[in-house]
């Protein structure tokens, strides 16, 4: 209850928040911009190219400004998804709607079902591959593969966490909610400079953090500690479908993971690594990044 009770502070403004988002810099910031909007949620996304569908979701707090170049390697090939999930960047959870790992999902399968699609490629990252699987098992109609982006196990995730908040801060309610917006322009770049490969592309990253923060975007990871990725594992199954779990072993946060760990999530699981980068591979090396999916999904 307490849990639930903090997380309303994600959702003040919320009327003003989705205004801003459709009449202020983030409506035209990037190209192929769209929105989607139900009881629940407003979802900020885009969509661009040709053929079998290929989504995204968009790991914070990088935003959407950052999947140039990952969407114009795919976009010839495939119809290129990337959305923000409600309560990060410019997408934003309505009174109604909960955080808790099903009812989220909910939300997700709901987007996918209107702007994506049956049969796409969900391709998330972090803890959004948990997501992904839960989708897969629960909505098969939804996705023929998986690629699982920087994504272990639920117990070495929990295990992730911990190492993230190690005090406990970000996963104490009304505690986390109330500090990390405070703290959270100074942590971005020391975020980037832990998990990403030493490339100019950092700093890309940081400026474009830092400019969605100025107009208004949100990161809601003190909200997601405790409702999403609590400790006990939710009851989401081993998917059917194929899966491709792809690491980048530059990343400082998962140092120690066991990443194959990863084979867990799906009955068939195909792990790659890509050793010149870090949290965000399919952003920092597109092009070796695509030339793994299109071997899988070949």
């Amino acid at each position: 209850m307490l849990r639930r009770m903090a997380a309303q502070l994600d959702k003040r403004g919320w009327r003003n928040r989705i205004h801003r988002a459709r009449t202020g810099p983030a409506a035209t910031s990037c190209s192929h911009l769209g929105f989607y909007e139900d009881d629940e949620c407003f979802i900020r996304f885009r969509k661009s190219g040709r053929g079998p569908a290929i989504v995204f979701l968009c790991d914070g707090p990088a935003t959407l400004e950052v999947y140039d170049g990952l969407i114009e390697q795919l976009a010839p090939q495939y119809t290129v998804v990337a959305f923000e999930t409600p309560g990060n960047g410019f997408s934003v959870p309505k009174a109604g709607f909960r955080f808790d790992f099903v009812p989220c999902n909910d939300a997700v399968s709901r987007f996918l079902k209107e702007v994506a699609g049956e049969q796409a490629i969900l391709a998330f990252s972090c803890g959004g591959a948990y997501a992904a699987v839960d989708i897969a098992v629960r909505h098969p109609e939804l996705c023929s593969k998986l690629v699982i982006i920087q994504a272990p196990s639920w117990e070495e995730e929990a295990r992730w966490k911990r190492s993230r908040d190690p005090h406990g801060l970000v996963s104490t309610p009304f505690v986390g909610q109330l500090l990390f917006p405070m703290m959270m322009k100074s942590r971005a770049p020391a975020w980037y400079d832990l998990s990403m490969a030493e490339t100019p592309l950092v700093q890309t990253f940081c400026r474009c953090t830092q400019a969605a923060f100025d107009a208004g975007a949100a990161f809601a990871l003190p909200t997601l500690f405790q409702n999403y990725l609590t400790g006990a594992q939710p009851p989401f199954g081993v998917a059917d479908q194929p899966a491709l779990a792809i690491w980048g072993l530059q990343d400082g946060s998962h140092a120690s993971t066991d990443k194959q760990s990863s084979v867990s999530m799906a009955k068939s699981v195909v792990v790659k690594a890509l050793e010149h980068v870090g949290h965000f591979p399919e952003l920092e090396d597109p092009s070796g990044f695509c030339r793994l999916v299109e071997e899988f999904a070949a």
